[in-house]
């Protein structure tokens, strides 16, 4: 706003030295005036298309990195016209929670972010390039950008700016560790049988259709497809096994919500459960999630169905990387109403930083059910008894260490 002030003083006084020549007769003042307009409105129209056909790009080579772990982000501007820009300020926001190296940084008006600031040249049809090394520090699912450039003209009278909208994203996965580093035996750490698994039709895995066959359940017809083809029709389903894997993930660290959350206590929760999941999937087993958290941009309990794709443990490691602090409502409810849904003699691995008795009453009734079911536990106090036939793992004391070296922890 001062600078705007300060052009229109001087454009002001060009006008008044032009009717002062032309009062007193002075044809040089007259020419300083008529000058000082020209130039004016030379830097006027040089302003108005300095921004014009300049590209900003910014590109993460992997938008996707576990904690600590670097990647390269690259910020360019095009000049497409030929017309140079004898400045330009490019600001680019950053959380606090990605860090960027060998970078001038400065503080920002937005809460828990910080701006990467660039000022250079550019000549007609020129690029420039700046690369950097970025990390994350937290698990997360964090925004980079808006950005925003300025520039002007070549004697400074005017200023514009033009927002770059576009914005990328990091996300940063949850720590795995190895379970033994963990605290959790490597051997049967799930509790698993040798020889003896059970095989049966889970149906929260279809496969398929044929045709119906005596003593078939009524409850596997496909009546829309048996309309279809005018014969009657049942569902196929994916054998299972005894080794499918559940993740029950608590997000709660307190047993009541205005009590707020321990941002220790979650994290223990989410690397366990990383840990966990990163052990079934190389054991190829069937994983699940089910969590009483919830990720960004969604208001639901979080659940993934058990499978042994591949690409399940991405799918959870990202699920578990956006998972928010606070829980939707307490988890024995939630557990109780959907482990009706999981596959019959499943393992169910329960993480935890606090089991209230209502949880404990849900273990032992799964348990029951014919469920397998194993506590992993990373809480402040001293954990419940359990129920006859639940495996416990404590890990507090292997936290409090990791944490104590600094080799754990949210930043």
């Amino acid at each position: 706003m001062f600078n705007k002030v300060w052009h229109d003083i001087w454009i002001v006084m060009f006008v008044v030295l032009i009717i002062v020549g032309i009062i007193a007769g002075q044809s040089l003042v007259i020419g300083l005036g008529v000058m000082g307009l020209i130039v004016a409105g030379v830097s006027w129209v040089w302003n108005r298309l300095s921004l014009e056909e300049v590209h900003y790009e910014r590109k993460i080579e992997r938008p996707r990195v576990f904690i600590d772990e670097d990647t390269h982000m690259t910020i360019s501007v095009l000049n497409r016209k030929p017309l140079p820009l004898g400045k330009l300020s490019v600001v680019d926001e950053i959380p606090d929670e990605v860090e960027v190296k060998d970078a001038r940084m400065a503080v920002s008006s937005s809460p828990n972010a910080k701006i990467i600031m660039h000022n250079t040249s550019l000549a007609w049809y020129e690029r420039i390039r700046w690369e950097y090394k970025i990390r994350g520090n937290r698990r997360g699912f964090f925004k980079i950008g808006p950005a925003r450039m300025e520039s002007g003209d070549l004697f400074g009278f005017f200023e514009s700016h033009k927002p770059v909208e576009r914005s990328d994203y990091l996300l940063v996965y949850p720590r795995v560790v190895p379970l033994p580093e963990l605290g959790i035996p490597a051997v049967r750490p799930l509790g698993e049988t040798r020889g003896g698994i059970r095989i049966f039709q889970d149906e929260s895995r279809p496969s398929g259709l044929r045709e119906y066959e005596v003593g078939d359940p009524l409850k596997i017809v496909d009546w829309k497809a048996t309309a279809r083809m005018q014969s009657l029709q049942v569902r196929t389903f994916e054998p299972s096994s005894a080794f499918t894997v559940i993740l029950v993930v608590l997000v709660e660290t307190s047993e009541r919500t205005w009590q707020g959350y321990s941002p220790v206590n979650l994290e223990r929760v989410i690397t366990s459960a990383a840990s966990v999941a990163s052990y079934a999937t190389e054991q190829q087993y069937s994983v699940g999630l089910f969590s009483n958290g919830t990720p960004i941009l969604a208001d639901r309990p979080m659940r993934l169905n058990p499978s042994s794709n591949p690409d399940q443990l991405t799918i959870i490691l990202e699920a578990l990387a956006t998972i928010r602090p606070l829980a939707i409502g307490p988890m024995a409810p939630q557990l109780e109403q959907n482990s009706r849904q999981f596959p019959l003699g499943s393992t169910l691995v329960v993480i935890a930083a606090i089991l209230t008795q209502d949880m404990m009453s849900v273990i032992a009734d799964l348990r029951a059910k014919g469920h397998r079911l194993v506590v992993i536990y990373v809480g402040d106090t001293d954990p419940p008894d359990m129920p006859e036939g639940v495996l416990l793992h404590d890990l507090r004391r292997y936290f409090e260490n990791m944490e104590l070296a600094s080799e754990f922890g949210p930043r």
